[in-house]
């Protein structure tokens, strides 16, 4: 499960950035005055967007980096507390900054962003010298960031079983965020083993099967670091590295995909069968298709297939007609120009 950073911070302290590749996180404060948090895309002392938080019984967020200054308000009196901490998420999909508040789906505040690459946050107290604002933030386990795909030692996939008797492994990776982290399970199902999604506050997974979102307390865990997602347009190609979830319930047990989508203030894990050609994500007791998904991606550049060469991410056609023996032999490095299809190579780990 993901970490607690617990940090205080004061007026007028110098910015320190934390780097968020999941673009979303969860956090709690405790502040008699008022809170703020600076995203940007780059860690510097000009945040390129700031969110204040019961500054002055308002909560707004504003554009200050580029020309002119942009700002979406509303009033939020008593939204701080000096006494207890308050529960709060920020997401930032689709150029769209949302903020909410004790796990409601639907944020208070939103501001077009229109700007890409937003990874860095700082967290921040305004104004009166004696504002003192006490943080609690869930982040994943730290991951060193990786500039190749190439497999990282310890990191491979494997799955943990649990039920309510047992304890939620610590190494499970977060695989979305639905108001607070997710995670991919997958549990059997009417002769299916199906992907899913646990939900910590509710303490149940939820498998996407027959329009609806199946509850279960006794499912697998997936856990592992080595991981990347790679966006795909369609099913008929899955990526070399697409990691195996499960199997569907038909006869022929057609293998199914660890995906996952963007829905409404979301980002769900499910299952992605190639047949169907969408990924089917569980949400509010609902079995939901979307034909735009990530699936989840082990690196290994060195594999290939018969008259193609696949990368993760990327298919690319094999011009060149090679006697099998040769093809098999090939380098795969040979064959392709790496900085071609560098946009298909994803240098972070997600978090």
């Amino acid at each position: 499960m993901g970490d607690i950073l617990e940090i205080t911070t004061r007026p007028r302290h110098h910015h320190v950035f934390y780097k968020f590749t999941a673009n979303a996180i969860n956090f709690e404060i405790k502040a008699e005055g008022n809170a703020a948090l600076g995203i940007s895309n780059k860690p510097e002392q000009n945040c390129e967007f700031l969110i204040g938080i019961g500054h002055n019984n308002r909560t707004w967020i504003k554009k200050v980096r580029g020309r002119g200054v942009y700002r979406e308000t509303i009033d939020t009196p008593n939204i701080l507390s000096a006494t207890e901490y308050r529960r709060f998420w920020v997401s930032w999909y689709g150029d769209i900054i949302r903020l909410g508040v004790n796990g409601n789906s639907k944020p208070i505040v939103t501001f077009s962003s229109r700007t890409a690459e937003l990874k860095y946050v700082t967290f921040l107290a305004l104004d009166d010298v004696r504002n003192t604002v006490h943080w609690r933030i869930e982040v994943p386990p730290y991951i060193e960031k990786t500039y190749v795909m190439r497999p990282i030692s310890g990191g491979d996939p494997y799955w943990v079983p649990y039920d309510r008797t047992t304890d939620f492994p610590d190494n499970a990776y977060i695989g979305g965020h639905e108001n607070e982290n997710l995670y991919i399970i997958r549990a059997e199902h009417n002769g299916s083993l199906t992907p899913g999604k646990y939900m910590t506050s509710k303490g149940m997974g939820y498998i996407p099967w027959g329009g609806e979102a199946n509850s279960k307390l006794t499912f697998e865990v997936l856990c592992g670091f080595n991981f990347t997602w790679i966006p795909c347009k369609s099913t008929d190609t899955i990526p070399v590295g697409a990691v195996v979830g499960g199997y569907s319930e038909d006869p022929g047990k057609e293998k199914l995909y660890i995906g996952r989508s963007k829905y409404l203030e979301h980002l769900i894990p499910g299952k992605i069968q190639p047949s169907h050609k969408v990924c089917y994500i569980p949400y509010e007791g609902r079995e939901i298709g979307l034909d735009k998904f990530e699936i989840l991606v082990v690196p290994d550049d060195g594999k290939r297939c018969v008259n193609k060469f696949l990368i993760p991410g990327a298919l690319i056609d094999h011009r060149i007609v090679f006697r099998e023996e040769e093809q098999m032999n090939m380098d795969i490095e040979h064959a392709v120009n790496f900085e071609e299809y560098a946009g298909f190579l994803n240098p972070e780990v997600d978090g």
